[in-house]
């Protein structure tokens, strides 16, 4: 095969275009050659392409050996397996507080509670530096002892020994970098991959993360029931002694008025101490309950994320993608091929 006969192939698909034309197969394979050379014939770019397609061997050799070599350095990068999962939180509102503590609660000085948490707020706690921490503490299989090993020492290839303030460092920055989480706007759910060096590995540490993640907002829950609990305990203690004062100015009213029926100045007084007693009793009475559900929420152990697709060993690794790496270095060999002609073709111009 001729070293030019590329450049010939540009000439005479576009010298005999015209008796081509009925020929279907022909006209269909050398159509892009010819509407090519007929764009760049007789224009500056027509020696460039000349020499191109006089040097398109070379391109080829160099596409092929970078494509290879592409293809080996894919085999020498380490694969990463990534699990996936799929959580939602429990679904809730911003929780209205009764009528008596929402009025208390809405004074100058005192602070309200909401009981909900947005998804992103699970999806930040999963990145946070304390759950990453805690997962890299984690036990998890080690793939070539079967035994049970720490996340940083399988996650490190056995570099990390100890965790100390620089490998923690490294361990939560290597982990935040394998970990992807994204939250559905529409539904609210939670879509976590965390990528590992095997396939078993990666869905066992996803496991211990949705598992700490859950642990730490039901820790955060307590927290702030702790928090509503004391706040409750010393209003119920405020109502309480608010209610039996008015309790007590209306039964002594009563004393000292046996009459009302002839009076309606003392009608209206009674009625009066009347609305005062049932809203100090209403406050009283919403007061305890939300004291009732602040003590559950304190003692709650109840998961706070249901997982929907729990985590499950990948079928294949997720990188290095060997296929892509090799069609890319072949097309950027074949360019740094072209761009070596095209600079040899300028020179010999000059």
């Amino acid at each position: 095969m001729r070293p030019d006969e590329g450049l010939d192939l540009f000439r005479r698909s576009h010298d005999r275009s015209d008796s081509h034309m009925s020929n279907g197969a022909d006209a269909g394979f050398a159509a892009p050659f010819r509407a090519l050379w007929g764009a760049v014939q007789g224009t500056w770019a027509a020696p460039y392409l000349e020499q191109i397609a006089k040097s398109w061997g070379t391109v080829m050799t160099y596409a092929l050996i970078a494509g290879g070599a592409g293809a080996g350095v894919s085999l020498l990068l380490p694969k990463v397996y990534v699990a996936r999962a799929t959580l939602i939180s429990d679904v809730s509102s911003k929780t209205r507080l009764p009528g008596g503590l929402a009025q208390v609660a809405g004074q100058p000085g005192f602070l309200g509670f909401e009981n909900d948490r947005p998804p992103q707020f699970y999806r930040d706690l999963m990145r946070s530096r304390r759950v990453l921490t805690t997962l890299a503490t984690t036990k998890i299989h080690d793939s070539a002892s079967g035994t049970l090993e720490p996340v940083f020492r399988v996650y490190s290839a056995g570099h990390i020994t100890e965790l100390t303030l620089r490998t923690t460092e490294r361990i939560v920055r290597r982990l935040n970098k394998r970990l992807e989480a994204t939250v559905d706007a529409r539904t609210g759910a939670i879509r976590v991959a965390l990528g590992g060096p095997t396939a078993r590995q990666a869905a066992e540490a996803l496991d211990s993360l949705l598992s700490l993640t859950n642990q730490f907002a039901v820790i955060n829950l307590r927290s702030r029931a702790r928090a509503q609990r004391e706040f409750a305990e010393a209003q119920v203690t405020q109502a309480q002694s608010n209610l039996e004062l008015a309790e007590e100015s209306l039964r002594q009213f009563y004393e000292r008025n046996r009459r009302l029926a002839d009076s309606p100045s003392l009608q209206f007084e009674e009625a009066r101490l009347r609305r005062r007693v049932d809203l100090r009793q209403e406050i009283y009475v919403s007061l305890s309950r939300e004291l009732e559900q602040a003590r559950l929420d304190e003692v709650r152990d109840t998961p706070i994320l249901n997982i929907i697709d729990p985590p499950v060993p990948p079928a294949r690794h997720d990188t290095p993608r060997r296929r892509i790496l090799s069609v890319l270095a072949a097309f950027l060999g074949a360019l740094a091929a072209v761009a070596g002609i095209v600079m040899q073709r300028a020179r010999l111009g000059h």
